[in-house]
């Protein structure tokens, strides 16, 4: 008589799985009869043997499988999409992040994403057989990373936007957060870290680590920009005038220069000098423009520490002997932002165009302008890049206007927005610029002005008058 197997099948452990041994020997573990049926046919028995029930019968499978399958499937989505994310982050930032501390963010973002691949694969061993005794502890460091990244990007998203413009970058920044805290509250629950020798160290480790990312994201991404700004300086000098031989006209040579005294390189975004008279019969002060111009054109030059850019202008006065001034004064003012802060396209020099061109293009409006339509103006525009991708994707695109209006004294504005945003700027609110020059380390450098009394300078282009 042949001897029939012998099939226990044991009691539900605490995710619902039963072990089968078949005489004596470990078969595996089985979440439904249909597992159990597959166990047996290649432990080479039949469903028609008897079977020992242990801790309930054949009808105790409290683990049902299409549970399963969607607790899975919702930490893999969520572990995938994180994995995504961090290497998007990671590829960018290693190689073409503008600091030093944004490469190494870019490199920690990269191994974060190999955790979280190695989550996405411990998923289908957790929620199946369990060969691994480890796939759970990697289920828990995986939602802990997916819960630091949605986090993260969250806050920064937040902190970084007065007004939200990017609902889908929010939306999945929120489900990154929801899906791990979800994840962890599931995996809690099971105590998955039991299988772990020294769970307590494991734990203390990841806090510290985990602090030690956010000092230094909170130090590259907050109190650097806040310390650091560009130091440039501008200087004006009146140098000597002559006369031609008939004396009908009088020349003086000014010299304009900007330096960047500091110790960071950085772009000039637009730059001006204007050089006007003070009417001696005008007891309000009135002055008169006699030569405006840009001083660095075209502009978006980079300034490296230590460098000078410096130009002479020759204002010529006709009929010097019949003028009445009282003095001429030179001054020249520009905005230069850190070169570590952003990038822009490299069409920005060639962006310049008159308002007249702009109207017939529909552009005369984009972003609002501060004149009125009779005024005139130079503007040059570019989309601009964060200085990593981490902050690209938190702060969304924006672009920099730079305006360059004829007033009574020109000057040069600067306004960084979304494209999208119709805001008018203030030229006479400062606060207007606050987000700019926290954001990219913008300044506004207004050279020291030079002045020199007119008659002085007529006797002394008399003296040096040609015989």
């Amino acid at each position: 008589m042949e001897n029939k197997a012998t099939v226990v099948v044991g009691p539900p452990d605490d995710v619902g799985l039963r072990k089968v041994v078949v005489d004596g020997k470990p078969q595996g573990k089985v979440w439904s009869p249909r597992e159990l049926l597959k166990v047996l046919h290649r432990a080479g028995v039949t469903s028609e043997h008897d079977i020992e029930w242990r801790g309930g019968d054949g009808t105790a499978w409290p683990a049902q499988s299409w549970g399963r399958r969607i607790t899975g499937a919702v930490m893999a989505i969520g572990f995938l999409a994180t994995a995504a994310i961090c290497t998007w982050i990671g590829l960018k930032d290693s190689f073409d992040a503008l600091t030093f501390a944004g490469r190494v963010t870019g490199f920690f973002f990269l191994f974060m994403a190999i955790v979280e691949l190695i989550a996405f694969a411990a998923v289908f061993d957790y929620w199946r057989k369990r060969r691994t005794r480890h796939s759970g502890p990697a289920l828990l460091f995986g939602a802990l990373v997916e819960f630091f990244v949605g986090s993260v990007l969250f806050l920064m998203y937040l902190a970084n936007r007065g007004t939200p413009s990017d609902p889908q970058c929010l939306a999945l920044y929120i489900g990154l957060v929801l899906c791990s805290s979800w994840s962890l509250w599931v995996l809690c629950r099971r105590r998955v870290w039991k299988v772990l020798h020294n769970p307590g160290r494991i734990a203390v480790g990841a806090i510290v680590s985990t602090l030690l990312v956010v000092t230094n994201l909170a130090y590259t991404q907050v109190y650097l920009p806040s310390v650091s700004r560009p130091l440039v300086q501008g200087v004006s000098e009146i140098g000597y005038p002559s006369l031609n031989r008939d004396g009908t006209k009088m020349f003086v040579r000014v010299r304009m220069r900007l330096k960047n005294s500091g110790e960071v390189p950085v772009h000039i975004l637009g730059s001006i000098y204007w050089i006007h008279v003070k009417l001696a019969s005008d007891p309000k002060d009135k002055f008169k423009l006699i030569k405006p111009g840009e001083l660095i054109k075209p502009p978006g030059r980079e300034l490296n520490p230590e460098e000078e850019i410096t130009e002479d202008v020759v204002v010529e006065m006709k009929n010097p002997l019949k003028l009445d001034y009282e003095a001429v004064t030179a001054q020249v003012s520009a905005y230069a932002f850190r070169q570590d802060r952003m990038t822009m396209e490299a069409d920005y020099a060639r962006s310049g165009k008159w308002r007249g061109k702009l109207k017939k293009e529909g552009k005369d409006d984009d972003p609002p302008g501060p004149l009125p339509a009779n005024k005139e103006y130079f503007r040059y525009q570019s989309d601009i890049s964060q200085s990593s991708e981490l902050l690209n994707m938190t702060r969304g695109r924006e672009r920099v206007t730079v305006w360059w209006l004829y007033r009574p004294k020109p000057v040069v504005y600067v306004d960084v927005t979304s494209p999208g945003e119709k805001k008018a700027f203030n030229l006479n609110d400062p606060k207007e610029q606050r987000r700019a020059v926290d954001r990219y380390g913008l300044a506004f450098v207004r050279g020291s002005m030079a002045q020199t009394p007119y008659p002085q300078l007529l006797r002394e282009a008399q003296v040096r008058r040609p015989k």
